[in-house]
């Protein structure tokens, strides 16, 4: 148990760098794409492409993710072949647990720790997601009609 805790912790920390890296690449690209951007050229078709952008980063990440762990999967011998050990890890980092391929009782744990990271890393790009996206919405002006309405409402309840 001790070692699959170590294996699991390493693991978790290579996961949480790969995350961290997908967000700080996305910050990075928001923040080039809004610099060439003028007051002129901000439209919703440029913020529904700036957020696909984002969406397809932070997927990508995950998936890699996924890969580490199923690469882990078969190192631990678990798993013989790939497309298993992604598709069992998939299963795991969503937290779908579907039950149809169970790890050894010497390596469940594995899959635990696994599905514990795929909560937190899908809430780290959660919340990335609705910061960038508020960020858009307010930068750009879109929609600001509809939320001063929203405003004036609220203040006229009070």
């Amino acid at each position: 148990m001790v070692m699959n805790l170590l294996i699991g912790c390493v693991t978790v920390f290579i996961t949480m760098g790969i995350q961290i890296a997908a967000v700080v690449y996305l910050l990075q690209y928001l923040f080039k794409v809004m610099s060439r951007t003028d007051n002129r050229n901000r439209s919703k078709g440029r913020t529904t492409y700036v957020i696909s952008m984002m969406m397809t980063m932070l997927f990508v990440g995950h998936l890699v993710q996924v890969a580490v762990w199923a690469l882990l999967f078969i190192q631990v011998g678990e798993f013989t072949d790939y497309a298993t050990a992604f598709y069992h890890s998939m299963v795991n980092f969503s937290s779908l647990g579907y039950g149809d391929i169970v790890m050894s009782e010497n390596r469940r744990l594995l899959g635990a720790i696994e599905a514990s990271t795929g909560v937190l890393m899908f809430g780290l790009s959660a919340g990335a997601m609705l910061s960038i996206m508020s960020f858009l919405l307010t930068r750009n002006g879109l929609f600001k009609d509809q939320l001063d309405e929203v405003e004036r409402h609220h203040q006229d309840q009070r």
